[in-house]
């Protein structure tokens, strides 16, 4: 009986690792399952053609918005920078009004030519004075 015995534990035994293992490939199938399920929502978009149509139709539509935005923005910064031009151009259009109705003036020409061209009155002694090169030059010499 001893031997019956045994057999009949061994068979037990051998039952449980069998239920065991058919639990363990169910709970395996179904979790297995699971993760497919989670994973398909990826894989089904890009699985269907209509999908990936519709993918590449707002990827292509994305990158001319931000082309157009990228342009918007460049040239509003080259506004900006022409608009600061005209202002100094318009101010130095100013200035160069003021000096042509002096250019006709007799003071005008008068400071200019004692400017540009050392001229002095009769009356008048020119002094020059060395500048700080000629200064720096004469003492190397």
């Amino acid at each position: 009986m001893s031997k019956s015995r045994k057999k009949n534990r061994e068979l037990r035994s051998s039952d449980r690792v069998a239920a065991a293992s058919t639990e363990s490939r169910e709970t395996w199938k179904t979790t297995r399952e699971k993760q497919k399920k989670k994973k398909s929502g990826i894989r089904e978009i890009f699985s269907k053609p209509a999908n990936r149509r519709n993918l590449i139709i707002v990827a292509v539509v994305l990158l001319l918005l931000a082309a157009s935005v990228r342009n918007i923005v460049k040239l509003e910064l080259e506004n900006r920078r022409l608009k600061h031009k005209q202002k100094e151009l318009i101010e130095q259009r100013k200035e160069l009004k003021i000096e042509l109705r002096n250019v006709n003036s007799k003071e005008y020409i008068e400071e200019q030519a004692r400017k540009q061209l050392r001229l002095v009155d009769p009356d008048e002694i020119l002094f020059v004075f060395p500048n700080e090169k000629d200064k720096d030059n004469a003492k190397d010499k």
